[in-house]
């Protein structure tokens, strides 16, 4: 038998962040994956900011980057009749979101109210990242990488899960002691199913979509200075469709349309009509997909914890799939190696659902509105007559309604990193006094449970690469009382807890308040204008041993 802390099922982009973000933490895991190659299939097409903030704090954005869209590259998104135009309208200086990296990186440095993530998104196909991921994984020896392996069966008990594994190549059978099961298989999840925990949602709302995958080093010619747009939707009298780049840099494809070929179509003639004219290219794969909108009823039980597409699945529109899971990866990590350590309480591992489960379901209602947006925007198009096209007034109404509804898609910072977390048993609350929150625009605020506003200091600095990885970061704006009863009471509770002293006159009125306690996710759990006298109740709360003197 093998004994691994953690054992992690499933090594996509989610399963591998956890492994990654659990030795960060100095915990040890497996991770098991039933493919024995990455996927060859771009999947998604970009990383947002809070999934990149997530990298950064794990030392890969920088990788992850080099291996995606070129930093100098636009990430535009444009309505047209076809890819040889006519463009009717193309969204690229409005927000930070259509900025090359380059670009956004320095309008972010130049921000100082907390309204801009630290990291920009990054365009990269799925294809791409989880080479970046898996190699990270396999040099680090606190990670033991087992692809082509498939999870048989489980049984838990209070102590820990004892798991089946086999290798598919050889038919080896193995036992797995572990202390805790992550399931990140998907959203056809063995964890899940095994754990009979359903999803709640109506299945195949939309029916039946279809994906073209293509390869071609002429598309590119299409567009100024040969730089592919992000999103190219395509839409003209009887026709619709979307044309993507994941990666600028390269030739790869992605055409989605919202239903299958005809009888007697080609999907040769369908490129053909969203390119607008004839070039060269490979069809590498195409098929029928249908888009969901499902969010399990539970994030796990016991030992047994589920992350990634397991919880949810998505229709891509607003890109919400990984990017829903990699903050669930994070969320997850810190708190089981605060329990397998020994100073995170029973609570703790109970909050990650009462966290997570709430952002998982808003998400799911944005993007049925991102999804409802995509739908209406090619109507006014799809079914106008060529004559009435032939006008600018309708061209101009197109754009317009474009312009409205398609960036919903985009511009939705207050989605991405604006959500709170109101209601967790280990966060402290401020007596019922709700946060408000935006989909579209992101409203900075320190109150427990939203991640901290993100700023730089005076040195040129990011405020969060100060922040403790591993353990608290008690923030202290302005002069401080003596801290030093509250590091005695993390001491005895042998919790990790930076002292982080801040200065500068204007953090204290970002931050609101004078002391704010900071977990190892980047969200407020305390915060305070006075040090509480009993500093122990509230490392207590947030460290899952005493939930109800947060109530």
């Amino acid at each position: 038998m093998i004994k691994t802390p953690v054992l992690i099922c499933g090594g996509g982009p989610v399963g591998l962040t956890l492994a990654i973000a659990l030795s960060r933490q100095g915990i040890a895991s497996m991770v098991v994956n039933d493919r024995t190659e990455t996927t060859s299939h771009p999947k998604l097409d970009v990383v947002n900011c809070r999934s990149m903030e997530i990298y950064r704090q794990l030392g890969l954005a920088e990788k992850i980057r080099d291996a995606g869209n070129p930093r100098t590259a636009n990430q535009y998104a444009g309505l047209a009749a076809s890819a040889s135009g006519p463009w009717y309208t193309v969204l690229k200086d409005r927000h930070l979101i259509y900025r090359p990296v380059a670009e956004a990186e320095k309008i972010i440095r130049a921000n100082t109210d907390g309204s801009l993530p630290l990291e920009s998104m990054q365009r990269i196909a799925q294809m791409h990242l989880e080479p970046v991921l898996l190699a990270e994984a396999k040099s680090d020896p606190n990670i033991d990488v087992r692809f082509g392996w498939f999870l048989y069966g489980f049984e838990q008990d209070d102590m820990g899960v004892t798991a089946q594994i086999d290798d598919l190549a050889t038919g080896r059978h193995v036992q797995v002691r572990s202390e805790y099961l992550i399931g990140c298989d998907g959203p056809a999840s063995r964890v899940r199913n095994f754990l009979n925990i359903d999803y709640d949602g109506t299945r195949d709302i939309l029916g039946e979509l279809f994906i073209i995958h293509l390869r071609s080093d002429e598309i590119a010619s299409l567009y100024p200075n040969r730089e592919p747009y992000w999103h190219s939707w395509i839409s003209r009298p009887g026709f619709w469709s979307l044309l993507v780049s994941p990666d600028a840099g390269r030739n790869d494809f992605v055409l989605h349309r919202s239903f299958p070929p005809r009888e007697g179509e080609r999907l040769d003639s369908i490129v053909d009509a969203a390119l607008g004219r004839k070039l060269s290219y490979q069809i590498v794969r195409s098929g029928p997909w249908r888009p969901q909108f499902l969010v399990a009823e539970s994030f796990g039980r016991k030992r047994v914890h589920l992350a990634g597409d397991a919880t949810h699945q998505y229709m891509p529109t607003g890109g919400l799939g990984m990017n829903t899971g990699i903050p669930e990866a994070q969320n997850l990590a810190w708190k089981l190696a605060a329990v397998i350590k020994g100073w995170g309480g029973p609570a703790l591992i109970d909050s990650y659902e009462a966290e997570r489960l709430p952002v998982a379901r808003r998400n799911r209602d944005h993007v049925k509105k991102c999804a409802a947006a995509a739908f209406e925007i090619q109507f006014p198009i799809f079914n106008a007559s060529a004559d009435a096209l032939a006008g600018t007034a309708k061209r101009t109404e197109a754009a317009a309604e474009f312009e409205q509804k398609i960036s919903r898609l985009y511009e939705s910072l207050g989605i991405e990193i604006g959500y709170v977390y109101e209601h967790s048993p280990v966060i402290v609350s401020e007596g019922g006094r709700g946060v408000q929150t935006e989909e579209r625009r992101y409203l900075p605020t320190s109150s427990p449970g939203a991640r901290l506003p993100s700023t730089f200091l005076a040195d040129g600095s990011a405020l969060f690469d100060h922040l403790s990885p591993v353990g608290f970061t008690l923030l202290v704006c302005g002069e401080a009382d003596n801290t030093a009863r509250f590091a005695a009471a993390a001491a005895e509770r042998r919790v990790p807890l930076k002292v982080l002293p801040l200065a500068e006159p204007r953090l204290r009125t970002l931050y609101e308040c004078r002391y704010l306690l900071v977990r190892p996710d980047q969200h407020v759990c305390w915060r305070g204008d006075t040090l509480p006298s009993e500093p122990g109740q509230i490392l207590d709360c947030v460290r899952g041993v005493e939930a109800l003197v947060c109530a």
